[in-house]
């Protein structure tokens, strides 16, 4: 059997991940400053102004939360055997 990750999330265990992953952060945040720069703050309304503004945008980070677990539970968890009796008896 191999260690090595298989199936969709497999990517993200892979040596570089770590690097990518970061560089995609930095240039997302790069690109929302240059937004914010270019789109004027005054024409955009608070979003606790608009109706609903705050409930949906709350339930839907809650909802990508919940969502989100279980990806995340996949790329944790170890594989079948990975506590064997060898490492049991130190």
């Amino acid at each position: 059997m191999s260690d090595k990750p298989s199936g969709f999330w497999s990517w993200a265990l892979t040596e570089k991940a770590t690097q990518r992953m970061l560089g995609a952060v930095a240039v997302i945040c790069l690109l929302l400053a240059v937004a914010n720069l270019l789109v004027p703050a005054a024409d955009v309304p608070y979003v606790a102004d608009l109706p609903l503004g705050a409930a949906l945008p709350a339930f839907a980070a809650a909802l990508i939360a919940v969502l989100l677990t279980w990806p995340l539970r996949m790329l944790l968890r170890r594989r079948s055997g990975y506590y064997t009796q060898k490492d049991d008896a130190k």
